[in-house]
């Protein structure tokens, strides 16, 4: 080489825009050209002797190494993309060609360009088809090009999915494409493409796609048209969808909703929705009507039904509902007064049930309406009677019992054993009948709401010696004992004096009744957890464990034979267990044939200042 060509040589390198240097088999550089200071920042003196691979990133050393073992083994020059740190720390990519020197020492030429821009570029459209991807496969959405003049078709790897084949580079025709469609689907498609080429019109369809395992899928077909500078349609470009699952979902949807409605027309109850997140509300057709209004006459909105209620029922309800959403009622159900069209009140048995997200909160309320008016009215009428013919029956039964009661006492021992005995028999059934007319009058009286409490504190240490006292006379005529143990705590109820003493008298006249002569009847109280119990307890026959359950319902007697001879009208633990509710209270039994009962009222303990 002259004197010139390497002066010529000397200054393209110095002066080269592309990073040259020269490095040996372990990259260890031995020459570099300015660039390099230009565009890492390092200079001559830090570069030289340095290894190279200890400026790349740790992800890149390996590739770099095996292109370098290539070009030593004398493969051709080998092109690589790396990255380099720079000595401000930050990594820039450089394109590299590698080729081996002829030279007997085996150094490896290389230039190096910054194609940091470029590759960020690609890295940013890299990135955006790796998420369409994501998206399309997320979606069941494919995406497809068909180009006209060439009737060559491009799809997106979610199409090859959709038709269950694996991606592959082969040519795409217009064939593969619509002859997977079935039957009738295939012209329909070829119809569809042939009118969008001809006149522009887009595409919209669902087809029928068997696949190459033979499943069969819903695909949704939509494309539109790409056009040339003259306003020829250049090409289609679409996209398909597999709603295989989202149509059956909505056949079954259909399926249920026809079902729904079918229910709906068969029964006169009205169904109501309020979506809590969204505070909408809607009320079906049946609903409106009950209240005597057409469909679009109401407003499907909190407001109407807050205007069609009782100002007082709707209180009520409002805090059902809160106590429902709280989780303390398992339903809300309760009968409300709302206004009719036409003037009257109508009454409704409501009943709801709250739907709960994953954290238990409720979102959505559903419910139904009950028109129960017909059967208030006859409560009412029946309640009107048996308070009638009950009071009708007050009057001579008073006159009856007086009468036998002064016959007794006036001529009872003029009169003959069997009379006395007739009179006596007469005695004590004019008495069981003033019983059970002054419970069917309770009975009325607390099912209309017409008996008052007043509730107080109640001090058990006097309140339940008085019970005993009340009930000795009555338990010697049994020959049974009462015993109350006063030496446990002091407890302290909030209840009605008058009530707890109507329940307490049934609840020790009744274990008088069914204990055994020469046993003993006793009452007892304690703390449960933030109540205080009351309990009654005998060593009678017990109670058959069919009856337990209905004992408080109205006229069940436990024995009707033994109920009978003993006297009672079964109606007393009926009316105790309504006496007790409306105190806030509640009662248990607990029984064993021939070893006796227990029954148990719980009532709210009495603040006290002491706390």
């Amino acid at each position: 080489m002259s004197e010139n060509q390497q002066n010529m040589l000397n200054d393209w390198f110095e002066n080269a825009l592309d990073l040259l240097c020269i490095f040996d088999e372990t990259t260890c550089l031995n020459q570099i050209n300015p660039a390099w200071t230009k565009t890492t920042g390092w200079t001559e003196g830090e570069l030289i002797g340095s290894q190279l691979v200890d400026f790349l990133h740790p992800e890149d050393v390996a590739s770099m190494r095996g292109a370098l073992q290539n070009v030593l083994e004398n493969l051709p020059q080998q092109n690589i993309e790396n990255r380099w740190r720079q000595k401000n720390g930050q990594y820039i990519w450089l394109s590299w060609t590698l080729c081996l020197s002829g030279l007997p020492h085996k150094a490896i030429y290389a230039s190096a360009r910054d194609i940091s821009t470029s590759k960020q570029k690609q890295i940013a459209i890299d990135n955006d088809v790796r998420l369409l991807e994501l998206a399309e496969q997320t979606a069941r959405i494919g995406h497809w090009r068909l180009d006209v003049s060439k009737g060559e078709l491009q799809w997106s790897n979610e199409v090859y999915n959709i038709y269950g084949r694996r991606p592959n580079k082969a040519v795409i025709t217009l064939d593969d494409f619509i002859d997977a469609f079935s039957g009738s689907h295939q012209k329909e498609f070829w119809s569809l493409i042939q009118h969008a080429i001809n006149d522009g019109r887009e595409i919209s369809t669902e087809l029928v796609l068997k696949r190459d395992d033979n499943e069969r899928r819903t695909i949704a077909v939509r494309a539109v048209c790409e056009y040339d500078a003259s306003g020829v349609v250049r090409s289609l470009f679409g996209i398909l969808q597999d709603v295989t699952e989202e149509r059956v979902h909505q056949a079954s949807l259909r399926s249920k909703e026809e079902l729904l409605s079918m229910a709906f027309r068969a029964t006169s109850d009205g169904i109501w929705d309020w979506d809590l997140q969204t505070d909408q509300m809607w009320f079906s057709p049946q609903w409106k009507a009950q209240l005597g209004y057409e469909e679009d006459e109401i407003s499907n909105s909190f407001e109407s039904w807050a205007n069609l209620i009782f100002d007082e029922d709707r209180i009520q309800a409002m805090d059902m509902m809160d106590a429902h959403f709280r989780g303390e009622l398992d339903r809300f159900e309760m009968i409300q007064r709302f206004h009719h069209k036409k003037g009257h009140t109508v009454f409704i048995l409501v009943r709801a049930y709250a739907l709960r997200d994953e954290q238990g909160r409720a979102i959505r309320l559903i419910g139904a309406h009950t028109d129960v008016t017909e059967l208030k009215q006859l409560e009412q009428a029946k309640s009107e009677f048996t308070s009638i013919v009950s009071h009708e029956l007050r009057t001579p039964l008073t006159a009856i019992h007086g009468a036998i009661g002064l016959l007794d006492g006036h001529y009872g021992e003029e009169l003959s054993e069997p009379a006395r005995k007739l009179v006596r028999i007469a005695q004590n059934n004019s008495e069981r009948l003033n019983f059970l007319v002054n419970d069917i009058l309770d009975m009325d009286r607390l099912q209309s709401g017409n008996v008052t409490f007043s509730p107080s504190v109640i001090s058990l240490d006097s309140f339940l010696p008085q019970v005993i006292e009340n009930h000795r006379s009555y338990a010697g005529k049994f020959k049974v004992d009462l015993d109350y143990d006063q030496s446990g705590d002091s407890y302290q109820i909030l209840a009605d004096p008058d009530r707890l003493m109507q329940v307490m008298a049934n609840l020790v006249s009744n274990a008088i009744k069914f204990s055994h002569e020469g046993h003993t009847v006793k009452i007892r109280a304690h703390t449960r957890n933030d109540k205080i119990a009351i309990s009654v307890i005998d060593t009678g026959r017990g109670i058959p464990r069919d009856m337990r359950d209905k004992i408080f319902n109205k006229f069940i007697q436990a024995d009707s034979s033994d109920q009978r001879h003993k006297g009672g009208t079964g109606l007393g633990l009926t009316i105790s267990k309504a006496l007790l509710e409306k105190m806030n209270g509640t009662i248990t039994v607990i029984s064993k044939l021939d070893e006796g009962s227990t029954f148990t009222i719980l009532l709210p303990r009495a603040e006290t200042s002491d706390g």
